[in-house]
């Protein structure tokens, strides 16, 4: 990866010691300013050696306007897979632009205009799609459905802009092969009227509990990362609701509130076909005086005696997450207790 700063540029061109660095990169990074002339000199004459650079297959725009010439150069790219546009405008233009190959798209802070236009360019390619906060433009464009994304199978939204509840719920209801969602922030599904039939590919969940407790069940949920709000419904519903997908969860992330061995007979008992199992320690107000609970404090060195050893017959890895230090550990030591 090259990251290409307001220095390394001249307006002039490159070096010939730039350009031998450049085409070894696969993404390449620009931050700049819009209305200074100097900045406009610069991107132009990065975009402009973008085509010379073989492999890139990741472009991130922060901060530029993108004119039609220039939008020619980054969609006729062929190896160019990721686009990053953060509050940038491309311009749109009768002339037709090549066919793009990106296949994912990370938007934020865009205007109606750049959202628009860049969802009709990468329409029949993007299988990706995350929105980034502020951005209040995608949610009037995926309600009103006049834009086909034929290949998307992935949204992630790190923020939920004020009226994306209902084109969320027109997206979910739309796409059936949607297999991949990522929500970071509580979203109360009780106004989308979703039902079975809809998601019928989802295969990997990141959201807060409440979400995936109304999600996860007939569908074929494989992974789920729990993330956001505090848990009120607790453990054994969440691992209950885990239960009641179509398929069988081999992939785990969740928030513990108590000792790690009052965990794990639950956890053998529902979840026999985790491979992968990551559990993080709950450090909500920390900076407030609250400690997060010592997960091995209680933690028996053997199972007390007439107790039945509690198996994971195929788990291979687990992480531990301990005041912010991430520990792994393998299959061999957590086969039994």
């Amino acid at each position: 990866m090259v990251k290409i700063d307001n220095c390394r540029v001249k307006p002039t061109g490159w070096k010939h010691r730039d350009r031998s660095y450049l085409r070894s990169a696969t993404e390449v990074h620009w931050s700049g300013l819009k209305y200074n002339w100097a900045e406009v000199r610069r991107r132009h004459a990065v975009l402009s050696v973008l085509p010379t650079i073989p492999n890139i297959q990741l472009l991130s725009l922060y901060d530029a306007d993108i004119n039609f010439a220039q939008q020619a150069i980054i969609f006729g790219l062929s190896t160019l897979r990721t686009l990053v546009v953060h509050s940038c405008r491309l311009h749109p233009s009768t002339n037709p632009l090549p066919l793009s190959h990106v296949t994912t798209l990370r938007i934020t802070n865009t205007d109606m205009q750049t959202t628009r236009h860049l969802l009709t360019i990468l329409a029949t390619t993007v299988e990706t799609l995350e929105v980034g906060y502020p951005d209040h433009t995608i949610a009037p464009i995926l309600q009103g459905g006049l834009i086909e994304l034929s290949k998307l199978s992935a949204i992630s939204l790190t923020r939920l802009p004020y009226g994306a509840r209902l084109a969320i719920s027109s997206t979910f209801k739309r796409y059936t092969s949607i297999t991949t969602i990522c929500i970071l922030l509580h979203l109360d599904l009780l106004e989308m009227s979703l039902d079975d039939s809809h998601l019928p590919a989802l295969r990997s969940l990141t959201c807060d509990h409440q979400l995936a407790m109304s999600l996860i069940p007939n569908r074929p949920v494989t992974a789920y990362v729990e993330v956001g709000s505090y848990r009120e419904a607790g453990l054994l519903d969440l691992l209950n609701t885990l239960s009641k997908t179509s398929a069988r969860i081999t992939r785990l992330t969740i928030f513990i509130f108590d000792s790690l061995h009052s965990l794990l007979p639950s956890l053998a008992t529902t979840l026999q076909s985790l491979e992968e199992l990551t559990l993080r320690p709950y450090t909500r107000m920390s900076w407030l005086g609250y400690h997060p609970p010592d997960l091995f404090s209680t933690l028996p060195l053997h199972n007390p005696y007439g107790t039945v050893a509690m198996i994971l017959p195929i788990l291979q890895r687990v992480v531990i997450w301990v005041t912010h230090i991430e520990f792994t550990a393998y299959s061999h030591c957590f086969g039994e207790s």
